[in-house]
């Protein structure tokens, strides 16, 4: 699985929970969509990998999108030279079929469920659903908080900024990502992609090395929101006709962390996990002088930020716990026999469908 590509397919925000699930594969490149259904612990996460296992024989531009609230587990596998999307369409993404039966199909694990066998532990299970929503409460509560003071951050450090400079740095960039001007090639589009999310193992970015041959790193100051230049960024492309994957911010919705030409081979990163061949110091812009006026309260609201990004960690992790509860009521009244029969008619039905 080292040659695909890993996303969340969502994530997490102040809000609730921010989808990108409509965007994981082009409607026009479609041809099957399963959706699988089904509670904790049935084996939705299983049944993906074991069919990406098959699709990524012959497809090495296959992506596997992880859960945030679980990162070892799957919510979704896309094939897209074979056109095939596998999906949990369970809470918080649910998913239904949109062209039932010609293109998508339910895929009803749950049925594999002695559910005779669960009926006595519903108290139980009720108990820790209901102590597994007090959990994802207090996450988003601590998110909300931490989104106003990123903004707040963001808004204090903007007014610093040598609108002038920042100008003509927005502008190098942009030469430098597309040295050579072209006519638009065709309409083209943004696609909104999340590989950055808090999760119960803390903040994780899934972007690694070797996924784009160019990265090209934006330095910043640590409360600078540079979605404006990665907009205009993305937007030069699209205008040069190039597509373009804008990278979402959970945490700050409307705000980007990366911007990515696929067809340029090229990431613009405001991260610093990846080695980057060209980096712009955007935190140049911002004159001395006015930081140091702001530079105690800028320090606050950071240290403010860490720590509700701690407690979002805790209450996502004891959420997690939660869930593995849950799972230990599912898991021992699971039919496998009859799972593993409805794999096999799954994969017998995908040969036939893309032979």
């Amino acid at each position: 699985m080292s040659h695909a590509k890993a996303r969340f397919p969502g994530a997490m925000g102040p809000d609730g929970f921010i989808s990108c699930f409509d965007h994981l594969l082009p409607e026009s490149q479609l041809r099957r969509m399963l959706i699988l259904k089904g509670g904790p612990g049935v084996g939705k996460s299983t049944f993906m990998r074991r069919l990406h296992a098959l699709l990524s024989e012959g497809d090495a531009d296959t992506a596997l999108y992880f859960c945030s609230g679980d990162p070892d587990s799957l919510d979704a596998v896309a094939a897209p030279r074979a056109g095939v999307l596998i999906l949990d369409g369970t809470a918080p993404h649910v998913v239904d079929p949109i062209i039932p039966g010609a293109r998508d199909s339910l895929i009803n694990l749950g049925a594999c469920l002695d559910e005779a066998a669960m009926r006595p532990r519903l108290p139980h299970i009720r108990a820790c659903m209901a102590d597994h929503a007090a959990c994802t409460r207090r996450a988003r509560a601590h998110l909300s908080a931490l989104c106003a003071l990123k903004r707040d951050g963001a808004a204090a450090l903007a007014a610093c900024v040598d609108a002038s400079r920042m100008a003509d740095m927005q502008r190098a960039l942009i030469a430098a990502v597309m040295p050579c001007p072209r006519e638009p090639q065709g309409a083209a589009a943004a696609v909104p992609v999340i590989a950055d999310a808090v999760t119960p193992k803390g903040p994780l970015c899934l972007l690694t090395e070797g996924a784009q041959r160019r990265i090209i790193r934006l330095a910043r100051h640590a409360a600078m929101d540079l979605t404006p230049v990665l907009r205009a960024l993305s937007r030069a492309a699209q205008a040069a006709g190039y597509d373009t994957e804008e990278y979402l911010d959970p945490t700050m919705p409307g705000s980007l962390l990366h911007v990515g030409i696929p067809a340029l081979s090229t990431l613009v990163t405001t991260g610093e996990a990846l080695s980057a061949e060209l980096t712009f110091d955007f935190a140049a812009c911002v004159p001395t002088g006015s930081l140091l006026r702001r530079e105690c309260a800028l320090e606050q609201t950071h240290a403010a930020i860490t720590r509700h990004t701690q407690h979002a960690v805790a209450a996502m992790a004891q959420a997690k716990q939660l869930h593995d509860e849950l799972e230990a009521f599912y898991v021992p009244n699971m039919d496998f026999a009859r799972w593993q029969a409805i794999f096999e008619e799954t994969v017998a039905g995908l040969k036939e469908t893309l032979t």
